[in-house]
């Protein structure tokens, strides 16, 4: 391969080159990252109660139903 300013570039050559490039964009895209996750709102502590309580619901079904069968 040649460059634009004349310079003949071994394949290994460019395909190390190419590795570093990409190694570096890997590494430098996790420094963007700043925010956490979003803080929970009532509506989440709601979702979060009801589902814990029909879970709740299941489980306690789901034990009667093994006690009822012995």
């Amino acid at each position: 391969m040649i460059r634009c300013s004349g310079i003949w570039i071994n394949n290994l050559v460019y395909l190390k080159r190419q590795e570093k490039n990409a190694n570096i964009c890997r590494r430098s895209s996790h420094k963007n990252h700043i925010k956490g996750p979003k803080k929970r709102t009532e509506e989440d502590d709601e979702r979060f109660a009801q589902s814990f309580e029909k879970m709740i619901l299941m489980a306690k079904s789901k034990e009667e139903l093994r006690n009822t069968e012995r």
